[in-house]
């Protein structure tokens, strides 16, 4: 393989036609609501694993729309996240695990599973501003599984404000690969945390946030007890390389 790339350096196949792009990643002029709520600790805890905990009673929806994404295009996306806190040798993480991601990218939704352990599935997401209201949706199969709205650019704000729920910038997923036998693979607790965030714009105001019960696409098991409030922010950022916080089969877990 003198002219190609040795099989232990490849990044992904098929080596003549990979899928995803290597590391870094650039975002730009990324649009963002993001919409918080309170909503019933026990179920927070049936998305969880040990070691895992959960760190409080409130859920963020990130709604995305992505114009210019290096590899991948255009893209939408939804990251639906609680806060949590990891234990490791080295100290606690404390950071956004996610229940659900949904994403309109095979290009995407393949180096969410296969390289951080991201739960996306494909998914389609609008961002829209009707008169005086911005109105977020998630939708899969054509079938709408979320809706916010929130006033438009109701009130200046600091993206930091958001982080007092939990810092979600901080990325956690339980990655789960299976061999071809069907034994395990990999099982392992991941984190990353995004490079060269630059915020050009943020407000905040209040939210009404609906979940509709899909099979497929379960949110309405996180129910929504209280919408609290809603960000509409303006990003650039980059993906790089994140960590394995935990390696769950050597632990013997």
């Amino acid at each position: 393989m003198s002219e190609k790339e040795s099989a232990t350096s490849m990044w992904t196949i098929p080596p003549n036609a990979p899928l995803f792009p290597r590391f870094p990643i650039e975002y730009r002029d990324v649009e963002i609501v993001t919409t918080v709520y309170r909503t019933e600790s026990a179920a927070i805890k049936e998305h969880l694993i040990d070691p895992i905990k959960s760190t409080g009673d409130t859920v963020m929806i990130h709604f995305y729309h992505m114009p210019d994404v290096a590899g991948m295009g255009e893209v939408q996306e939804a990251n639906i996240m609680t806060g949590v806190k990891v234990s490791t040798p080295a100290g606690d993480h404390f950071g956004g695990f996610s229940t659900n991601l949904f994403i309109s990218s095979d290009v995407g939704l393949s180096q969410g599973r296969e390289i951080h352990g991201q739960p996306k599935k494909f998914g389609n997401t609008k961002i829209e501003i009707r008169g005086d209201t911005i109105v977020a949706e998630i939708c899969r199969n054509g079938i709408t599984i979320a809706r916010t709205t929130t006033p438009y650019k109701y009130q200046r704000a600091q993206i930091e404000e958001l982080s007092r729920y939990f810092p979600f910038r901080e990325n956690i997923n339980h990655k789960v690969i299976r061999n071809i036998d069907g034994s395990n693979g990999l099982d392992q607790i991941t984190s990353r945390v995004l490079s060269d965030v630059v915020v050009r714009e943020c407000w905040k105001g209040p939210a009404t946030l609906v979940l509709e019960p899909n099979i497929n696409a379960p949110l309405y098991k996180l129910p929504v007890l209280e919408p609290l409030e809603s960000f509409y922010w303006k990003v650039d950022f980059t993906l790089v390389p994140g960590e394995i916080l935990v390696d769950l089969l050597a632990k013997g877990i």
